[in-house]
């Protein structure tokens, strides 16, 4: 597991006050209740504290973050085009 596989999971999991979604990584949070637009806001604004990615409402796809795995996978893909 990577320092941002294992990054993402933690603030996700403080976002949605469910740790264990590490262990549930194709979960919909949108489907689930877990997840709305404070929590994105709370979530962008953690990861560009913490990893240093920069992330826009106007930027995000809603259906690239809709479970861990693909959240993991957006931001691994921005920090990559970051430091291209």
């Amino acid at each position: 597991m990577t320092h941002v596989h294992q990054t993402v999971l933690r603030i996700l999991g403080q976002v949605t006050s469910t740790p264990e979604l590490a262990n549930e990584m194709d979960t919909d949070l949108y489907d689930a209740g877990l997840l709305d637009s404070l929590g994105l806001v709370n979530l962008m604004l953690a990861f560009s504290d913490e990893l240093g990615v920069t992330i826009y409402p106007s930027d995000l796809d809603k259906k690239e973050w809709a479970t861990p795995r693909r959240m993991i996978a957006d931001v691994e893909r921005r920090l990559a085009a970051a430091a291209a």
